[in-house]
């Protein structure tokens, strides 16, 4: 699903999550009803044409079978905040072994760092 949304910069950012980099992304369960709900933040990188990295968060809302999403994105200081936040949230349960890899494997030491 390709999207063009607006960067902080105020240029305009083509992007499609179902091909983009996903770096986080937190399960959605919809198939709940009445009021309840499930929200979260999923972290995308994307390269542009110039071969410019550019980090979108498209933050969600499932109420019942439908979803609202609001993108927004992020500078690379934000992304790596972005990810010690998610790593600090998953506290003692800790993050599943293959999204510590995979993060690991996309930026070298970030979560080693302090």
């Amino acid at each position: 699903m390709k999207k063009t949304i607006r960067a902080a910069d105020g240029k305009w950012l083509d992007i499609n999550p179902d091909t983009d980099v996903n770096i986080v992304r937190q399960p959605r369960n919809v198939t709940r009803t009445g009021t309840d709900f499930a929200h979260g933040e999923d972290l995308y990188l994307t390269i542009d044409a110039h071969n410019v990295r550019h980090y979108y968060v498209i933050s969600w809302v499932a109420e019942g079978r439908s979803i609202k999403e609001s993108y927004r994105t992020l500078t690379e200081e934000q992304k790596d905040q972005f990810i010690r936040d998610h790593v600090h949230k998953a506290g003692k349960i800790g993050l599943d072994p293959d999204v510590v890899d995979h993060i690991e494997k996309l930026f070298p030491g970030l979560l080693k760092r302090k």
